[in-house]
């Protein structure tokens, strides 16, 4: 696989915990950004019977919260074939009009997902990286109005997902590279938006 035309992109990764406001960060940045291809993790999971996944441990539940529930080969596969011109990105937008910010030279790419910036590869050809946290009350009363398929069980959030969780984010805050963002925050957005500004030669249309 080829990355030599990455100097063409300006790549983002959006990860952290569940229910921090990845995806809409990364909804706002694809209706913002001119031209832009945005990918979802979410999209790369084993199916529910593929053996691949591990168990919950004392629970009957796929631990859907760990690299190994996820095609991560896959998705970076996608990301080189995007990056080389054959488009395998989720969603698109490559419309030039009133509002959208570009910067010459650059397309934008930008890859969402909890565990994205944990996986190696992903994470080293991102020019920009952000995770997002929140306390533990805060996440779980977030996720109890999310509803997920296969849906949560009793006792999954504080086995797995909350756990697994501390595990990633401690390795991500090891790389001085990554801005962390607190969930809570409504500044985000600006956040990213400032970065790129100061990347290159930034203009709004």
């Amino acid at each position: 696989m080829s990355l030599a035309l990455r100097d063409n992109w300006i790549i983002i990764g959006v990860s952290g915990v569940t229910c921090g406001g990845k995806t809409t960060l990364a909804n706002k940045l694809k209706d913002t950004l001119s031209p832009v291809y945005l990918f979802h993790q979410d999209k790369y999971f084993y199916p529910d019977d593929s053996p691949h996944h591990v168990k919950c441990k004392n629970l009957d539940h796929n631990n859907y919260d760990i690299l190994p529930s996820l095609n991560m080969p896959l998705m970076y596969d996608d990301i080189v074939k995007t990056i080389n011109g054959d488009n395998k990105a989720h969603a698109h937008n490559l419309e030039r009009s009133h509002g959208k910010l570009e910067v010459e030279g650059k397309k934008f790419m930008i890859l969402e997902g909890f565990t994205v910036l944990n996986y190696k590869p992903i994470n080293e050809i991102c020019h920009l990286r952000y995770y997002f946290v929140l306390e533990y009350v805060e996440c779980l009363n977030r996720r109890v109005y999310r509803l997920y398929d296969p849906p949560d069980i009793d006792g999954y959030f504080d086995q797995c997902v909350w756990p697994e969780h501390l595990k990633y984010r401690a390795e991500i805050e090891k790389d001085a590279r990554v801005s962390i963002i607190h969930g809570t925050r409504q500044d985000s957005f600006d956040i990213v938006i400032s970065d790129i500004k100061s990347m290159g030669t930034a203009k709004i249309l």
